[in-house]
């Protein structure tokens, strides 16, 4: 798993996860990251080395600008933002 929906937590059964198939798709982590947007999506250490991976800071940053998730003006203020968040990340593993 590489990250996960979660709309409530006290719910184990209503849990959408999400792996690197899922993940390829752009408008998939768009999605993920709306619902992160209002802390029901998360991603773990691993899902942010395969996003990282595949898609690039740029195209994430992009994608991240479309949802509206992580104020960041600049593609260097959005690199230094994800650094938060996959240490979040890192905590879910």
């Amino acid at each position: 798993m590489l990250a996960f929906y979660s709309p409530n937590p006290h719910n184990a059964d209503n849990i959408t996860e999400y792996n690197e198939s899922d993940l390829t798709n752009p408008e998939i982590v768009e999605q993920l990251f709306d619902y992160c947007q209002i802390l029901e999506g998360y991603i773990t250490k691993s899902g942010w080395e395969f996003l990282i991976s595949h898609y690039g800071y740029k195209t994430l940053f992009e994608i991240n600008n479309r949802s509206g998730w992580i104020d960041a003006e600049t593609l260097e203020e959005y690199i230094k933002a994800l650094d938060y968040e996959i240490e979040l990340g890192s905590k879910l593993e």
